[in-house]
């Protein structure tokens, strides 16, 4: 009996010191789900993005200037009797005598219509080269763009940051319209001093003899009568430009669900456009008087020149994300590029990209 009693402390004691280690070992369920809590770090955001578009530019525009242009003939001037004056039924020269008198026998003319009883009038039609064809659209014009963008700073609902893109765009412009124009008829008339007048054609020559003709216009002087619509311009004019820009702006996106975003822009425009001009043209005048139509003969002619550009741009875009990195999107822009101008045998071609709207659709590569 006293062995058993004085056990029993010992045994209590070793009771109480497995508790504690009995409280501190989870039960197997507990073990089991906690090795499988694994704690992974956020994915950090893609802050970069590539974009590869198709672009049809709109409202591109070309002006056609300094067409025209034709004057076979020189009346010299309204004053004086030894010029030599040219006109386009006839003429009034110096003879060999110096116009002696005022008089000379080296003169002509072609038509019947110049004669009246007493005086030859002759005339010299010119029509100056200033018509124009107007602003003329074409087709809209192709191109292709390669962007970078990259995210500076970003809200709860909205990121920021800057782009920039390099852009090519072929502009083909051809424009064949017919136009009429303005001339001038220049009308001189010189007295016969009761001469009577050879039958036309009439050619009198610088060493004569011959009937003498006044080498002075009359008192009554030269009229000037403006014809319209009597020149006509014929032919064809086009361009062929190679358009390369330059964006550079900031961007502001605004995410519409976990999928779509809007994105809108704007900026700088930088711009170089190699441009070709050609044209080929044939200018005529009617003479109702005479029935004698004025000529130039085809002219033709081309040359190459290259433009810088400055401008802006504005635009927005809505996108579609396929995945986490790549996605579709499709915008517009309204660009301002300035003008480029080529000149060719004094004939000039203006291409206009004050306007242009752009449409474009592409794929992006967010990393």
């Amino acid at each position: 009996m006293m062995k058993a009693s004085a056990s029993l402390p010992l045994i209590a004691a070793t009771m109480f010191s497995l508790q504690p280690a009995q409280a501190q070992t989870p039960p197997p369920e507990a073990a089991a789900e906690a090795s499988y809590i694994t704690l992974e770090p956020a994915a950090a955001p893609r802050l970069n993005k590539f974009g590869l578009s198709y672009r049809m530019g709109f409202n591109m525009k070309v002006d056609f200037e300094k067409l025209g242009g034709l004057q076979l003939s020189d009346p010299g001037p309204n004053t004086g009797s030894t010029f030599n004056r040219n006109y386009d039924n006839g003429y009034n020269r110096v003879d060999i005598s110096g116009n002696q008198g005022g008089m000379t026998w080296n003169w002509g003319y072609s038509s019947p219509s110049s004669a009246s009883p007493d005086a030859i009038t002759l005339q010299s039609d010119s029509t100056p080269a200033t018509a124009q064809s107007g602003s003329y659209q074409d087709r809209p014009q192709s191109g292709v763009e390669l962007s970078y963008s990259r995210e500076l700073t970003r809200g709860k609902k909205w990121r920021a940051g800057l782009e920039a893109a390099l852009g090519y765009t072929s502009v083909s412009i051809d424009d064949s319209q017919t136009l009429t124009y303005q001339a001038t008829r220049t009308s001189d008339t010189f007295s016969l001093n009761g001469v009577v007048p050879p039958v036309p054609p009439y050619a009198g020559t610088f060493e004569g003899p011959g009937p003498l003709l006044s080498s002075s216009l009359n008192p009554s002087g030269r009229t000037v009568t403006e014809l319209a619509d009597a020149a006509t311009i014929r032919g064809d004019r086009s361009i062929d430009s190679d358009v390369f820009t330059i964006r550079l702006g900031p961007y502001l996106e605004l995410p519409l669900s976990r999928k779509f975003a809007l994105t809108f822009s704007g900026g700088l425009t930088l711009g170089a456009a190699h441009t070709k001009f050609s044209f080929h043209e044939t200018v005529s005048i009617a003479e109702p008087d005479s029935g004698i139509e004025l000529d130039s003969g085809q002219r033709s002619g081309s040359d190459w020149s290259t433009d810088f550009l400055v401008g802006g741009y504005a635009g927005a875009s809505l996108s579609y994300a396929i995945s986490e990195t790549v996605g579709v999107f499709a915008g517009a822009m309204f660009q301002a590029a300035g003008e480029s101008i080529n000149e060719s045998q004094t004939k000039e071609s203006v291409l206009n990209l004050g306007k242009s709207v752009v449409v474009s659709v592409g794929l992006s590569y967010s990393f």
